[in-house]
This record gives C-alpha cells, structure tokens and sequence, in this order.
C-alpha cells in the first residue's frame, strides 16, 4: 500500500497533468460545451472524485443553470436551474471571495444543497467563482462534488481555482470571438447595402444621361455622353458582379472584363457591322480596386476601336474584323490582360495591326 508522501505525489501529478491537458484544449477548441464538459472530467480525475459540473450564470443574474458536467443522470446536464439566492448553496458561493467547502453535506447549518445532488449521494463538494472578464458577471461556479465524506485541502483548493481561472480565460476567449464574428456579420450586411445603394445610383446616373442624350443636339455632346455613359456603365457592372455574386471583396476578373466586352459590342450593335469579339479567359479573382481600372481601360480600348479602327464614329464607313481580350497569369503571380483587334482604319487611313496590354 503506498505512503502518504507516494500518495500526495500521486495525487500533485494527476493535477498537474489535468492543468497541462485542459491548457492545450482551452488554447485550441472553439467549441465552448466541448471546454466546459472535458474541463468537469479533467477537474474530477485531478480531485479524484467522479463527480464534477459548471453552473453558468444566467442573464437575470440570480439563475444558475448545470451547463456541462460528468458523473450525472440523463437530465442533470443542460436542464437542471438553481436560484443563487440567500441561504442556498449557490448564493453563499457566488458571493464568497474564495472556495467554498462542505466536507459532510447531511450536517451543513449553512445551506441545504439540491435534491439531484442528494439523489446522487453527495457527501462533500468543494466549488470557486469562475470569473467574468473586465469586471463583468461571474461566469458561474465549478464544483467539484464527493460522494464519499473527506476534506480538500489548500493545494486542492489552490489547482481548482487555477482550473477555473483558466476556464475563465477560455470562455472569455470563445466570447470575445463571438463578438467579433458578429461585428464582422454586421460590417459585411452593411457593406453589401453600401453596394447595393451604389449600383442603383449608378443605374440613375445612367439613366439620366440617356435622358440627356435624347435631348443632345451636337454629335459632339451625343459622343461625350455615350463616353461617359459606358464609363458608368462598366463600374455598374462591376458593383453587379459583387452583389449577385454575394462577395462583397472580390471578382472573378475573366467573367466581368468578358461580360464587359460583350456589353459594349452590344451597346455599339447600330454602329458597328460585323464585329467579333474574341475572349480567351481565365478564372481569376482579384480585389474590386484591381478590377475597376482594368475595366476602364477595357472600355477604352473597345470604344478607341469601334471609333477608330472599324470607323464606327463615321456613319456608312462601318467595316467588319475582330476585337481580342486574352487575361493570363504573369510572372511573379501577377495578370496580364491582352487587347488586340484588326482594323485597318486610323484617322489619317494607314493600316493598323497593334497589340495593346495592360498589366
């Protein structure tokens, strides 16, 4: 049969080796009932006594509830409720500065304990505060319970509060997170209102320069606000990407600059004859502030090319050919977007055969 200094040095490492273990779990887990749960199993195999639970403290401030525990019947856990009020058990803990001990519960003249803990056989039980972070609301109390009669000593007292100091600092931490996640959540809905508001007033914009170009009496302020127009249109067309797409920050760039393309070839359709668009693209995700420059400088080109090369701004000089857009990756993981086509119309008449790029 071991010694008592055997026993004591037992007993000091499987405390121990509960801290060690409970510490890895709470730095990791974000799962606060798994935290709870194995802190009540690790807490009664370092005290040795089978029985352990966490009683969360609820908003009222006055109800305690069995939030995680080990050695329970069905129906303990997760639905059992306490009143902390003057003269129970839970009152005199939440308001003691340090543990709170019964070494023979059948004769205890402060408190009598609750009728699932007599049913269980509870003898003994010690049980501290697990504090609140920045001077909030206890979190609630962690008891560990004995259905044989015995004593705790200081050490034991002193690894259960250490338990549930770094209980407290773990469900601080899962909190903390939470908070922020639902910051994040908040940020995100506005976010994507923000974009919604800015596509519909870039619809307006739209629509009241088509207002004005029905009025236009100049072919030069027609041109001018066809121009500004397309401009316009290519961030609207980008905010609608965002939106439908549900990501408020990124784009796949191939399907906007291709969608881009299409657009303007369309928008010029009573102008040019017989223009193709080539589009050899790839998936390529990129931040919104990359994708609306690159989409101006799409727009640019296919508008320079429609007015110049194919002379589109002319009416009856329109020609046929073809209009390039290639986006491949480059060296150092940045893109490269490649505008080509074949016109053969510049204003002074000489043939054209230019590559343009745009990084």
């Amino acid at each position: 049969m071991p010694d008592p200094a055997q026993r004591s040095a037992d007993r000091l490492l499987a405390q121990q080796t509960a801290l060690a273990r409970f510490g890895e779990l709470a730095l990791h887990s974000d799962d606060l009932q798994v935290i709870l749960h194995d802190a009540c199993r690790l807490v009664a195999e370092g005290l040795g006594t089978g029985l352990a639970k966490v009683l969360e403290l609820q908003p009222d401030g006055r109800t305690l509830q069995v939030r995680a525990g080990v050695g329970w019947k069905p129906g303990v856990v997760g639905q059992v409720t306490l009143k902390a009020e003057p003269g129970t058990l839970e009152g005199l803990a939440l308001s003691s500065p340090g543990a709170l001990v019964s070494e023979d519960t059948a004769n205890e003249p402060r408190f009598p304990i609750a009728e699932f803990m007599r049913e269980h056989g509870v003898r003994s039980l010690v049980n501290v505060t697990v504090i609140g972070a920045e001077s909030r609301p206890p979190y609630g109390l962690l008891e560990v319970d004995s259905r044989e009669r015995r004593s705790f000593d200081g050490d034991e007292i002193a690894f259960l509060q250490t338990y549930a100091n770094m209980l407290a600092a773990a469900v601080d931490r899962l909190r903390a997170g939470d908070k922020l996640r639902a910051r994040a959540a908040d940020v995100e809905r506005l976010f994507r209102e923000l974009q919604h508001r800015v596509k519909n007033n870039l619809q307006v914009i739209i629509g009241l320069m088509q207002l004005q170009s029905r009025r236009a009496r100049s072919p030069e302020t027609l041109d001018a606000l066809r121009v500004v127009r397309q401009r316009v249109d290519a961030l609207r067309l980008l905010h609608d990407k965002l939106y439908l797409a549900g990501d408020v920050d990124r784009v796949d760039l191939g399907a906007y600059l291709g969608e881009l393309a299409g657009t303007l070839l369309r928008f010029h359709a009573e102008d040019e004859h017989g223009i193709r668009l080539v589009l050899e693209m790839r998936r390529m995700v990129v931040p919104p502030e990359q994708a609306a420059p690159l989409g101006l400088i799409v727009n640019e080109f296919i508008t320079n090319s429609l007015k110049y090369a194919f002379g589109a701004s002319q009416p009856g000089m329109g020609s046929s050919g073809t209009i390039g857009l290639r986006l491949e990756p480059a060296r150092g993981g940045e893109l490269r977007a490649i505008l080509w086509d074949d016109g053969a119309r510049l204003a002074g008449g000489t043939l054209r055969r230019d590559r343009h790029a745009a990084g």
